[in-house]
């Protein structure tokens, strides 16, 4: 399917380190919803997808989903071809806050009192350990925090023959790493991680897990009272100008049924936002996409002039 991928909106920003980056975004306007770009990256010897993952800012889900035909557990061969799955569809929340969306395990951070979007990668709880979908309010911020593991953590390691204190003081070893965000959601936190390589996995107790990298820049930003959402859209469709796109992402195990995770569902979404105007729609294409759900965004459909 040569479908084209639109428009990306320009950068205002690279914020940059020495492992990562994140790029900030101008929040586009209502009739628009992609951001960022597609790239390609040509590998090193022995080069791993988790430090591919680091140096472009996005998950392993998002690679491995991008790149079908690499085996993302082994190293990668010199010269080869990666493609980057750094261009996404704004989800349909209000555009302010934090959105967190679950099955993408990306976070879309509105900066409050500026017109600029930030998106990062996220890792999210393990099936059966997921954040509650819900909406929250940051609570407080804490740096070189704390961790007091929930029973159920503690019962885990003990499983596995390993005794972790009732208190872990801040340090090279606490599992929240240098930077935790507490949210209005009870024992669920936003938080920085010493084990990078479950960004873009199911990996957590519940918590929503950061690249250092990226939670340095998006600390110093967050202040108590700004809204999270936490949503669970498997299939975002949104325009671009005059035309249509369709983003799908694999749904979470324990919402596979959902008639959002569905292909009726994508159609809903579909019929949702053309029912006011005259739309060719190229359902072969949506359900192509919704099959194959490699989480990018692809043109499905163009306004017809009436």
């Amino acid at each position: 399917m040569n479908k084209k991928l639109g428009m990306a909106l320009s950068a205002i920003s690279i914020l940059a380190s020495a492992n990562s980056f994140a790029a900030s975004y101008t929040v586009p306007p209502a009739n628009q919803s992609i951001i960022g770009q597609v790239q390609y990256s040509s590998s090193g010897s022995g080069e791993s997808i988790v430090k591919l993952s680091q140096k472009y800012d996005v998950g392993f889900n998002a690679i491995e989903k991008a790149n079908p035909n690499i085996n993302v557990n082994k190293p990668l061969h010199y010269g080869s071809r990666v493609k980057l799955p750094t261009q996404h569809l704004l989800p349909s929340q209000a555009r302010e806050g934090i959105v967190v969306n679950l099955p993408e395990m990306r976070m879309y951070y509105y900066i409050p009192n500026t017109s600029k979007v930030v998106t990062y990668p996220i890792g999210i709880g393990k099936i059966g350990k997921t954040i509650p979908i819900a909406t929250a309010t940051i609570t407080k911020k804490v740096k070189d925090p704390v961790w007091v593991p929930t029973p159920d953590i503690r019962e885990f390691n003990l499983a596995q023959g390993i005794i972790i204190p009732q208190v872990m003081p801040a340090g090279p070893d606490n599992p929240l790493g240098p930077y935790a965000i507490y949210m209005s959601v009870p024992t669920y936190l936003i938080h920085s991680t010493i084990f990078p390589e479950s960004i873009g996995k199911r990996a957590s107790f519940g918590c929503i897990r950061m690249y250092e990298s990226d939670i340095q820049d998006f600390f110093p930003t967050i202040t108590p009272g700004i809204p999270v959402v936490i949503i669970n859209s498997p299939v975002k469709v949104a325009w671009q100008n005059n035309r249509l796109f369709m983003e799908a992402h694999a749904s979470l195990e324990e919402h596979t049924g959902a008639y959002d995770a569905t292909l009726p569902g994508a159609v809903g979404q579909i019929h949702n936002l053309t029912k006011n105007q005259d739309t060719l729609v190229d359902w072969q294409a949506v359900s192509f996409i919704e099959k194959e759900r490699d989480g990018l965004p692809h043109e499905i459909g163009i306004k017809i002039a009436s």
